[in-house]
């Protein structure tokens, strides 16, 4: 399985990593740490999984998760955000993506989602 890890912070992505590499399953894991590379890479990576960093991109980061979701309709897409985690959600559900995590606090719920959805595809 390939994962992909969009996010602006370094620090974050590798803690990502470290727990995503204890997933069965898990063969590849890339971090993208800048917007500008992130769509060329998961055209090239073919992803199985997104981790979408809400603060990338600012107030386009609703626009890019949209794309995202378009170019990539049935790979599982977690997003991850510092902001309001509820307002975001919402926004989230609207686009299609269930996944939206608090990335001060629900690290630790990722390598299940992942799970879950391997087992259920």
């Amino acid at each position: 399985m390939n994962i992909v890890i969009i996010d602006k912070s370094e620090l974050s992505s590798m803690r990502i990593s470290s727990i995503l590499s204890k997933v069965k399953g898990v063969k590849n894991i890339v971090q993208i740490l800048d917007k500008m590379s992130a769509m060329d890479t998961l055209k090239k990576i073919k992803p199985n999984v997104i981790l979408y960093d809400m603060n990338l991109n600012g107030s386009d980061s609703l626009r890019a998760l949209k794309e995202i979701k378009n170019l990539f309709s049935g790979v599982l897409i977690i997003t991850l955000t510092s902001f309001s985690v509820n307002q975001y959600r919402e926004k989230c559900r609207e686009i299609g993506i269930d996944n939206c995590l608090d990335k001060t606090s629900e690290f630790e719920k990722i390598p299940n989602i992942i799970s879950n959805n391997l087992k259920d595809s």
